[in-house]
Order: C-alpha cells, then sequence, then structure tokens
C-alpha cells in the first residue's frame, strides 16, 4: 500500500488531501489498535484543509488561455496595419516619397488615395510625377482633368504645354500655340517663349526674327539672333565641289573639308600605285602592271567617294553641334520657365 501511494504521489501528482485519505486507508487496513489516536488526527488535518482548499477554489480565476491572446494580438495587428493603409496614411507617405524624389511610388500612394477622395491638390502632385518621370504623354492626359479647377488651372494648362514640348513633338506643339488650344491667361508668355525655342530646336524653317525673338528679354536677343543666324546660313561644305576637287586631285576633296590626314594618303596612295603601274607597263612586266593599274582605280575610287562622305558628316557634325549648343543655352536657363513652388 506504501508503495501504492509513493507511485500515485510520482504519476499523477495527487493534492495534500488526497494523500491524507490514502494514509487513513493504510492504517485501518492494518487493523491495529494503537493506530486509532492517528487515524483520528488526521481526520481531522483532513476536515480543516478540506474547508481551506474548497475556499480557494471559489476564489479561484481560470487564466487567458495562449490562444485566445494570440486572437487578441493578431487582431489589434490588423487593425494597426489597416490604419496603416488608411487614405491620410498613404498621403502623407506619398507627400515623403515625393520630396524624396521617387516619383514612381510617390504616384502609386496618389492614385490609391484618389480612388478615396477627389482632391485637385493631389491630382496636380500626381500629374507632376509622370512630368518628372518624362512620362510626358501620361502628363499631358491628368494635367487636362484639372483645367477648370479655379486655383490650379492655370498652372495646369502651361504643364500641358510644356508636356507636349518635352515630348519632343514640335510640330504637334506649334499647332497647339497656333491654335491656342486650352491657351493659359497668365503664362502665355511663356507658351510662347517655347514655341520660339522650339523652332531653335527643331530641324524645320525658321520664321522671321521680329516674332521669333519677341516673347524673350531683350538682354538675350543679341545671342539668340547669333544662335539664328547661325541656323539660317549653316557654315556646311558643298558635296558637289568636294566630289570635283578629288576627281581633280585625289584628296583634294578631304583637304576641303577638314580631313588633312586622309587628303594626304589618298593622294600618296594613289599617286604611288599609278606610278607603279606604269613603271611596270614600261619595263614590260603586264601583270604587275594591270596589277597595279587596278589598285590605283580602286584607290582613285575610294578617294572620290570618301570625299563626298566626309562632306556629308562634316555637315553632320556642324549641325549636331549648333544643335547641342542651342539646347544647352536654354536647359541651363530652364527654357526661361518659373518655378511653380511642387
Amino acid at each position: 500500500m506504501t508503495r501504492l501511494i509513493i507511485i500515485h504521489l510520482i504519476h499523477r501528482k495527487l493534492n495534500f488531501n488526497t494523500v491524507l485519505l490514502l494514509l487513513i486507508k493504510l492504517l485501518k487496513s492494518i487493523n491495529r489498535k494503537n493506530n486509532l489516536p492517528v487515524i483520528l488526527i488526521l481526520e481531522c488535518i483532513l476536515i480543516i484543509t478540506g474547508n481551506n482548499h474548497a475556499q480557494q477554489s471559489l476564489d479561484y480565476k481560470p487564466p487567458i488561455k495562449a490562444k485566445k491572446q494570440n486572437n487578441l494580438k493578431n487582431d489589434t495587428n490588423l487593425v494597426k496595419q489597416k490604419d496603416l493603409y488608411s487614405p491620410k496614411n498613404r498621403l502623407k507617405f506619398g507627400n515623403y516619397l515625393y520630396s524624396e524624389s521617387d516619383y514612381l511610388r510617390a504616384s502609386g500612394e496618389y492614385k490609391e488615395y484618389l480612388k478615396n477622395f477627389d482632391n485637385d491638390t493631389v491630382r496636380f502632385k500626381y500629374s507632376l510625377c509622370f512630368y518628372r518621370m518624362g512620362l510626358f504623354s501620361e502628363a499631358a492626359d491628368n494635367f487636362k482633368s484639372l483645367f477648370f479647377d479655379p486655383s490650379l488651372s492655370e498652372e495646369a494648362r502651361l504643364l500641358f504645354y510644356e508636356s507636349h514640348f518635352f515630348y519632343d513633338d514640335y510640330k504637334t506643339y506649334h499647332e497647339l500655340v497656333e491654335k491656342e488650344n486650352y491657351m493659359p491667361v497668365v503664362f502665355k508668355k511663356e507658351v510662347d517663349r517655347l514655341n520660339s525655342a522650339a523652332y531653335f530646336l527643331d530641324n524645320s524653317f525658321l520664321p522671321d526674327t521680329t516674332n521669333l525673338l519677341r516673347p524673350f528679354d531683350d538682354s538675350v536677343h543679341f545671342k539668340l539672333a547669333d544662335y539664328y543666324y547661325r541656323k539660317k546660313h549653316t557654315a556646311s561644305k558643298s558635296l558637289t565641289t568636294a566630289v570635283l576637287l578629288s576627281i581633280v586631285i585625289p584628296g583634294a576633296g578631304k583637304f576641303y573639308t577638314g580631313e588633312v590626314g586622309d587628303g594626304v594618303t589618298s593622294l600618296i596612295a594613289t599617286v604611288v600605285s599609278a606610278y607603279l603601274a606604269a613603271s611596270n607597263f614600261h619595263n614590260d612586266h603586264n601583270f604587275r602592271g594591270w596589277l597595279f593599274t587596278g589598285l590605283t582605280a580602286f584607290f582613285y575610287a575610294g578617294n572620290i567617294y570618301g570625299s563626298a562622305t566626309s562632306a556629308q558628316i562634316y555637315n553632320a557634325r556642324i549641325r549636331f553641334n549648333l544643335q547641342s549648343d542651342i539646347k544647352l543655352y536654354f536647359e541651363q536657363r530652364n527654357y526661361f520657365l518659373p518655378g511653380l513652388g511642387f
């Protein structure tokens, strides 16, 4: 019986009252008279401790289960996550991204905000994101939606024209200005400046200087007039002259276009091969004579073709350098456009 009590204590973790009951049963089973006082004492202890344990049972409150606690945490995180993606926080985050020049992600935040609220200032910054990223076609379409907003109409119309200008479709831009479609009143002079700049940057015809320079301040007229003259009267090389010179004197066409090294090489190659052909024919070395004759014809024809190509390359380089200078001049002055504070 004693062994049984020990096993129960170890494996079942019995409480104090259960142990007393087992001891009483053990002593009664022994059936000895001298055990009677001990049994009475144990029974009194059992009654007292039983009352105490009953009171503890009444005061006992079960702990919150771990599963309920986890559910509570998950619900709290879900609420926080929903608040993180609220329109207000999306707008704040979008403004931060915009200030950091992260226009792609900022446009995404503004787009989500605009699904819930129609805010023209946010829509304006949303359009500016496309403008800053160089997506001028999308920018123009979004600016058009703000034409009738009383506070941002003029700025939106100006940026609409700017988007078409920087899209490098100068022909369409000239047509918009000519028809005065969506022309801003406040920024009309800026639109006219861009129109004149488009003529400088385009390869089409140039209007007269009076109309072309009118939108600009007098301080820049001299520089722009210089660009106008250089563009109108480009210092190009005649293709016909280069070809005729190379026919008369091998390499002369290259000298004409400034390719002195190539001109000297063409002259020497053609003259030397012609001399060797004549020398071999004179000495009855017909095979070598015809061989050098073929080389002479090859060098001579190459000299003519090379002179024509050299004239074309020269003219293209002059036009490219001039256009680069003009574009750099306008870029350094931001195309004479005002800052809008966004």
